[in-house]
């Protein structure tokens, strides 16, 4: 009976964790502009993001476009917040492209087979030029024009010579985490059938088999004089070095980066 009551309840578990995986799946496309510093007029906006739309469409690429007047401590913190933003808005195991437009810095956070297969240094850079010098002469209409027209344009000339990287399609990823999760929630159920199965057992003291009339107990104390401490100091020291983009999960973001005031 208490078998079939916890397959019941580990089969009711997995079902409940797939529909869960289920609804927070993304699909591609655009969620238009924020445009947080105010760049843009309500009929630009418009336009740039029919635009937008119109290549997540063709690429199948989520993308997003956030601009910003925060100070950002430094381009980490920059690249950071991107990063996040993405991730919260399209999900981890998704593939696109979000322009971050912020006033110090500019940073592109590409994911998934985007970043693997279309958007090597070498094309980073020259989208992130063309982009700058339109962002410097306040030209903040063309700066996403050349945005989009840069993804569209990696994306027909399909991936790069040297995308040889494997890359895990989000499926292959879902079925990993599932038999995880799945795995997980057995070694939980199997750890609760031992302990109820055991906790009514109590191991008897050992007093029980002692003989009162003929075991005698003394008390005994310790007593300390002096007490010492030996301490020693442990030196941490600092590593400096790149840069590697990732979410706290592990997730990697690839992208590129161009700071300074206009």
């Amino acid at each position: 009976m208490m078998k079939k009551l916890f397959s019941i309840l580990l089969t009711s578990v997995i079902a409940v964790m797939c529909l869960s995986f289920g609804a927070s799946a993304y699909q591609s496309g655009s969620v238009g502009i924020d445009d947080q510093a105010g760049l843009y007029s309500s009929e630009q906006i418009t336009q740039l993001e029919k635009r937008q739309q119109e290549v997540a469409e063709h690429t199948g690429w989520n993308i997003a476009v956030v601009t910003s007047n925060t100070e950002f401590r430094d381009l980490d913190a920059a690249i950071d917040y991107a990063e996040a933003y993405y991730d919260k808005t399209f999900g981890i195991d998704s593939s696109g492209i979000l322009y971050l437009v912020n006033i110090d810095h500019r940073h592109v956070c590409i994911s998934g087979d985007a970043d693997y297969y279309y958007f090597n240094d070498s094309r980073v850079n020259r989208m992130l030029d063309d982009c700058e010098r339109c962002y410097m002469d306040y030209d903040d209409v063309g700066n996403l024009e050349t945005f989009y027209n840069y993804v569209e344009k990696y994306y027909d000339a399909g991936p790069f010579e040297s995308a040889n990287e494997p890359y895990y399609s989000s499926s292959k990823k879902f079925n990993v985490l599932l038999a995880l999760v799945a795995g997980l929630i057995a070694a939980g159920i199997a750890i609760l059938i031992v302990y109820n199965r055991y906790k009514f057992h109590y191991a008897p003291s050992a007093n029980h088999y002692l003989n009162k009339d003929k075991v005698r107990f003394y008390n005994r104390q310790d007593r300390f004089i002096r007490e010492f401490t030996t301490r020693t100091r442990i030196d941490s020291g600092g590593s400096s070095g790149g840069r590697s983009h990732g979410s706290s999960g592990g997730h990697h973001h690839g992208g590129g980066s161009r700071s300074g005031r206009r």
